[in-house]
This record gives C-alpha cells, sequence and structure tokens, in this order.
C-alpha cells in the first residue's frame, strides 16, 4: 500500500465516520467505541466549533460589515450576524455534549 492510497483511505473512512456522527450519532459512536480506532473523532464538534469560529471571526464576518457597510445601511443580513454565530455555538455544544454521553454510555456498556 502506497502512502497516496493511505492517506485517501484515512481521508475517506474520517468523512464517512463525520457523516455518521452528524446524521445517525447512535449507531456511528456505537461502532466508533468498539473498534477504538478512530474514537478520536469524538471530538470531532469541538473541532468543527474551533474551524468555524475562526473562519466566522476573521473571514466572514469583516466581509459582510465591509460590503454592505452594517455601520451605515440598515441590512438585514448584518443583524443576521449574532443569531447565526449563536445558532453555531448552541449546535456544536449539544452535539459534543451528545456523543460524549453516547461515548460514556457505550464504554460502560462494552466493558462488562
Amino acid at each position: 500500500m502506497t502512502q497516496w492510497q493511505f492517506v485517501t483511505s484515512f481521508v475517506y473512512a474520517c468523512g464517512k465516520i463525520t457523516v455518521g456522527l452528524l446524521l445517525h450519532p447512535y449507531q456511528t459512536m456505537q461502532s466508533l467505541v468498539r473498534e477504538r480506532v478512530f474514537l478520536w473523532l469524538l471530538l470531532l464538534p469541538s473541532a468543527v466549533f474551533v474551524i468555524a469560529k475562526v473562519i466566522w471571526f476573521f473571514v466572514l464576518v469583516p466581509t459582510v460589515r465591509f460590503i454592505f457597510s452594517c455601520h451605515t445601511t440598515q441590512f438585514f443580513g448584518c443583524d443576521l450576524i449574532p443569531f447565526v454565530a449563536n445558532w453555531l455555538v448552541l449546535f456544536c455544544v449539544y452535539w459534543q455534549i451528545l456523543l460524549l454521553y453516547l461515548t460514556l454510555r457505550f464504554a460502560i456498556a462494552f466493558r462488562e
């Protein structure tokens, strides 16, 4: 197996697990706790939050405020910025709590 095949396989597996954690967290965490190879993906919501926060803070918000000059106009998109930011934080926190709960639950269940 070449290095390129390994990287491609690894990225594919991480992508598939990420989609599984988003769409079917119960089933995906069950198999992650059993296998333990990709258990580090448990912290995926925290990583998504940090990456999204950096992009949000340094790229998206300044661009929207510059293009639509939020200080001088009454563009409705400027009012949506805090709402979407708060929704993203809430989603990532709840998602992380759910994954931590499921990990603990399955770790206890499979230990016995």
